[in-house]
């Protein structure tokens, strides 16, 4: 072989071009293959096939094992909010339970001191001495003072009173402001007045009172004790 056969032959395989790869070709290379044979797969199989491979291992371990545990740590930072919430709740009421305990205590203190205002029973004549001495005091004249049937609510016991007094209207004023000064809670109620004339040596007209006064006593634990075995027999 000559000199120029030779350059011509290296001109023809330099200018000779490359065969490109097709998708029929990478498909034949698919059906050609030797399972048997990995080593002798072409490079661009054995890329396919290592890239097929990493997705269905993090397909595998996406769905298999870190989807649980998404959904895992989901319910549970929901389960965290949900006790979060109900603590605060807990908490508030806490809070709300111990301004209310406190009130409680400043309703029972009044409560106890409004009670210290009511007259026991074996004070009730006491209290009718104190009312006759302020009305003298006042300058009424009383014609009748009597105790009435007691007249029993749901916590408590009304003690009626009846009064008949004569009297000018200042007396009796004074006597109304004297009742509302005792230590004792009374009310005056079902007033009855008509013109009694006029006394001597005074232009003031008299004039005749009829109404009722009201005490009050708590039902306490005595009193229910003693009323259930009443009603029991009845």
């Amino acid at each position: 072989m000559s000199r120029d056969e030779f350059d011509e032959l290296n001109q023809e395989a330099v200018v000779a071009p490359k065969k490109k790869m097709t998708f029929d070709k990478f498909l034949q290379q698919f059906n050609t293959l030797d399972t048997n044979n990995y080593g002798g797969w072409p490079l661009s199989v054995k890329i396919t096939c290592w890239i097929f491979i990493i997705i269905f291992v993090i397909a595998a371990g996406y769905f298999g094992v870190i989807r649980g545990k998404i959904e895992a740590i989901t319910n549970a930072n929901a389960q965290e909010k949900n006790l979060l919430n109900g603590f605060r709740g807990k908490d508030s009421k806490l809070r709300n339970l111990q301004q209310y305990q406190v009130q409680l205590q400043e309703m029972q203190a009044r409560f106890n001191q409004q009670l210290e205002q009511l007259p026991k029973e074996t004070e009730i004549p006491g209290l009718v001495e104190d009312m006759n001495l302020t009305g003298v005091n006042s300058g009424l004249k009383f014609k009748n003072i009597r105790l009435e049937p007691e007249v029993k609510q749901e916590l408590f016991i009304e003690q009626p009173i009846a009064i008949d007094a004569t009297g000018d209207y200042h007396s009796f004023g004074a006597f109304a402001s004297g009742i509302a000064g005792l230590s004792r809670i009374v009310t005056l109620h079902d007033f009855d007045i008509s013109a009694g004339g006029s006394e001597k040596n005074s232009d003031v007209p008299t004039v005749n009172y009829s109404l009722k006064a009201k005490t009050y006593r708590y039902i306490g634990t005595t009193d229910a004790e003693t009323s259930a075995p009443a009603e029991g027999a009845n």
